[in-house]
């Protein structure tokens, strides 16, 4: 039976203008791409690096101009809740097309900052998925002092409220599971803070969500103060896995080898194609 796919997206977030994420993005395809053939290239294994807006074109196409072999594809930080039309300043989903196959929607940073609800975030759910996009829907507790229980039951009414937006938007649960939706965990406690959440609090996360859904193939990442030293905590090994299937990196991604080392962790669970 095929293993699962693990996923691992590099969140750069606004750390870096664009001629530096190009620079980066090439050191991560020249190591990344060493590592992947070493490894025998597997198939169940997804790298994507979601630069800022601005870095979008140009990261992409040195990716596919010059690193075609790597397989590293790009994901955007976001999408507008608008479709196409006089609105300054947004990028819709739309526009993506061709650039970005997957798109990150609910980040905690844009909740928090641009007072993104629910509703917001469902309506962003519809819009990707209308234009033929993947979202990586974000959801995270600030629940620092909280019961395991009392986490599951925060994010999975957090996921519901996103799904009942979404369906009202015209997006239905069913469309979004075929769009291939990913989840990305990321308590907002952790981000950041160098102190992530316990393996055994992410696994739970992850297996409440996909009961609370009736999805038990449901992708779940984890995101939220990974490193280069914790990475192999969050995949397992290949006789006997963990409940996630990949991480989104912050911090640690702005590095190639740190990122690098973290794709070389995720290796040690794939399977060659």
């Amino acid at each position: 039976m095929k293993s699962r796919q693990i996923t691992v997206i590099a969140n750069w977030k606004a750390n870096l203008p664009p001629s530096e994420e190009v620079a980066l993005a090439k050191a991560i395809a020249q190591e990344v791409g060493g590592a992947l053939q070493a490894a025998g290239r597997p198939a169940n294994l997804r790298l994507l690096l979601a630069p800022s807006a601005l870095g979008l074109v140009p990261v992409a196409s040195l990716l596919r101009r010059e690193y075609p072999e790597a397989g590293v594809e790009v994901a955007a930080q976001d999408a507008s809740l608008n479709s196409a039309g006089a609105f300054t300043g947004e990028i819709p989903a739309d526009h993506l097309v061709g650039i970005a196959p997957a798109v990150l929607v609910g980040h905690s940073e844009r909740r928090r900052d641009h007072a993104e609800t629910d509703e917001v975030v469902g309506g962003k759910l519809a819009r990707v998925v209308a234009a033929g996009l993947a979202p990586v829907l974000c959801l995270g507790d600030d629940l620092p002092n909280a019961e395991i229980t009392a986490r599951v039951t925060y994010v999975q009414a957090q996921c519901s409220a996103a799904f009942a937006a979404a369906e009202r938007a015209g997006c239905s649960a069913a469309q979004l599971f075929a769009s291939g939706l990913v989840i990305a965990y990321e308590p907002v406690w952790a981000i950041g803070s160098g102190n992530p959440a316990s393996l055994a609090v992410a696994e739970a996360v992850a297996s409440g969500l996909r009961n609370a859904l009736n999805r038990e193939e449901l992708p779940v990442l984890y995101g939220g103060s990974v490193d280069a030293a914790s990475a192999a905590t969050w995949f397992g090994t290949r006789a006997v896995r963990t409940g996630l299937d990949g991480l989104l990196v912050g911090g640690a991604s702005l590095s190639a080898d740190r990122f690098a080392a973290i794709v070389r962790a995720a290796l040690t669970v794939t399977e060659p194609a």
